[in-house]
């Protein structure tokens, strides 16, 4: 059985695309929604294990404590986690959206966006403090420790939101080259001309540089990394986090300005990375000795 590929280009009336924002506005809540579900799922997990086990001696570690492969530094259980976060964030953009093309492209993004300040919520923001293990906002509430929780916040960024953002862009690029348009041989010589296109293209060259600008190990570098990071291990961490923090907040002004449906996780993002810094502070000066 050959596979097909299901989605057309479809002409919608003005209320068909009424109804499709209203679906897209609503698998943007069940996404952010579902951030709650599983961090009460994980809670109870925890609580649950930690009363069952009591005093009795840790497990040896299993495989999927071990890396994916040698020298890399996310274990296979946490890729295995964010993979499923991403298949059912894929799922999710799939769900009713017919055979609608731009229906699923902009579902896609919009699941992309709405996990953003979750992404937030993760970050260590004490990283160049003198105790950068400091927990997070997302660390406190799960019960889980900032540097078990950290990797994960490198892997959102890196297996789940920018696949999402890049698959956003693709399937979108490729609709403008495949549609004419009367005054120019395709939309897209007549998009990259319009400012919400231009936004969208540089955040999408923005995620490509946050891979590019990677987390400094206290290991030797090469190539790339070891031009960008030189110096010592917390020169390094500083370095990194400029830059880092630096691009997250021009991708979130392009992405505010690209599109309005963006504005609100935008917003929420910033109120998250807020809250994160005001928790950190507390604890820095106020709880731990």
């Amino acid at each position: 059985m050959s596979f097909q590929w299901p989605y057309q280009f479809v002409t919608l009336s003005e209320e068909d695309k009424v109804q499709r924002r209203a679906l897209l506005d609503l698998r943007g809540q069940y996404a952010q929604w579902s951030i709650i579900f599983a961090i009460l799922i994980v809670k109870t997990m925890k609580t649950s294990t930690t009363f069952s086990s009591g005093n009795r001696p840790k497990r040896s570690s299993s495989i999927w404590d071990r890396p994916l492969f040698p020298g890399w530094a996310e274990t296979r259980g946490q890729y295995l986690a964010c993979g499923l976060w991403l298949s059912w964030l894929v799922a999710l953009s799939v769900w009713n959206s017919g055979n609608d093309y731009l229906h699923l492209t902009k579902a896609i993004g919009q699941v992309g966006l709405s996990q953003l300040p979750l992404q937030v919520l993760m970050s260590p923001m004490a990283y160049i403090s003198s105790k950068p293990t400091t927990s997070s906002v997302l660390s406190i509430v799960t019960g889980i420790s900032q540097p078990m929780l950290t990797p994960y916040h490198r892997l959102f960024g890196r297996v789940v939101i920018s696949p999402l953002l890049l698959a956003h862009a693709a399937l979108y690029t490729l609709f403008f080259v495949q549609s004419s348009h009367p005054e120019f041989d395709t939309l897209l010589a007549k998009r990259v001309q319009d400012l919400d296109v231009q936004c969208g293209i540089t955040a999408i060259l923005t995620v490509v540089l946050l891979f590019l600008f990677a987390r400094p190990r206290g290991t030797a570098q090469s190539g790339l990394q070891s031009w960008l990071m030189q110096g010592s291990l917390q020169e390094r961490r500083r370095m990194f986090y400029f830059g880092h923090v630096s691009l997250v907040i021009f991708l979130c002004v392009v992405a505010y300005t690209h599109v309005q449906q963006a504005q609100r996780f935008i917003i929420q993002s910033l109120g998250a990375s807020l809250l994160n810094g005001v928790c950190s502070w507390v604890i820095l000066k106020f709880v731990e000795v």
